[in-house]
């Protein structure tokens, strides 16, 4: 059966058909990246879901030049792991779409594609909508309700404790659940959001930075440009400069899988 598959896929003179063909299949987020991780193919609806302009060229690119440095080295991470170990890295969780959206909660797996010779060329990444695969009752959503009061009230004071309340845990037991889950603490977590706020004001309005920093909860503005720096790889000012002139539109909502396989 196997020879019979690898004859009829040789008989394929130009692969992207198929991938063309996965285009019609409504939501189907997936993406090929080489060895450099940089973007071979990405369906239309992960191009949308990571805010990608219509028209926009993503062949060639890298995640960082589509997300803030942080969030790209996070998914380098992780391809690495796939091209040094052969082996696949299956549903990682990841929180999706802040802002004036709900939360959503996504499966990202990553699959090793070899050439002929056996070797290790590229990988496959596919992402799912967390309900569709696990159902609303899944123990990710147990999370949900703290979640939810962190891309609400993220300007505001937030203690462990509250969240632990909200989803009707002790504080450890949340801190080990929230680690397991989200591959991240939950101090990380509401940094990110904070961040992520804090990016899309210094990209869309004129509001000093200043001001931007205590609207999004951080009270120490030397604090915040560092946090910023590490988070994007440049300062709040550079970053307001940049994205006015069009040097580096910095468009990624998704929050990555930070863990590492066994």
């Amino acid at each position: 059966m196997k020879n019979l598959q690898k004859t009829f896929f040789r008989q394929i003179e130009d692969m992207t058909q198929i991938l063309q063909a996965l285009e019609h299949i409504p939501g189907a987020l997936f993406m090929i990246k080489n060895l450099d991780s940089r973007y071979i193919y990405m369906s239309r609806a992960l191009r949308e879901a990571i805010h990608v302009r219509p028209g926009d060229e993503v062949v060639g690119r890298t995640d960082f030049e589509l997300f803030p440095k942080l969030i790209a080295q996070s998914f380098r991470q992780n391809d690495q792991l796939v091209f040094k170990h052969g082996k696949p890295l299956v549903n990682e969780v990841h929180a999706a779409s802040f802002f004036n959206h709900p939360t959503k909660w996504g499966y990202s797996s990553k699959y090793p594609l070899r050439n002929r010779a056996g070797k290790v060329v590229g990988l496959l990444t596919v992402n799912q909508l967390y309900d569709k695969v696990m159902g609303l009752e899944g123990e990710l959503n147990r999370l949900l309700p703290a979640i939810e009061h962190i891309t609400k009230n993220y300007a505001d004071t937030i203690t462990i404790a509250e969240l632990a309340r909200l989803c009707s845990f002790s504080g450890n037991h949340f801190m080990r659940l929230f680690k397991t889950q989200m591959k991240m603490t939950a101090y990380a977590f509401v940094e990110q959001v904070r961040m992520f706020h804090a990016m899309d004001a210094i990209q869309h309005t004129t509001t000093s930075i200043v001001e931007i920093a205590l609207d999004c909860g951080f009270y120490d503005h030397s604090a915040f440009v560092k946090r910023f720096k590490k988070f994007t790889g440049t300062t709040p000012l550079r970053h307001r400069r940049e994205h006015r002139a069009g040097l580096k539109p910095d468009r990624g909502i998704v929050l990555p899988e930070l863990s590492a396989p066994d």
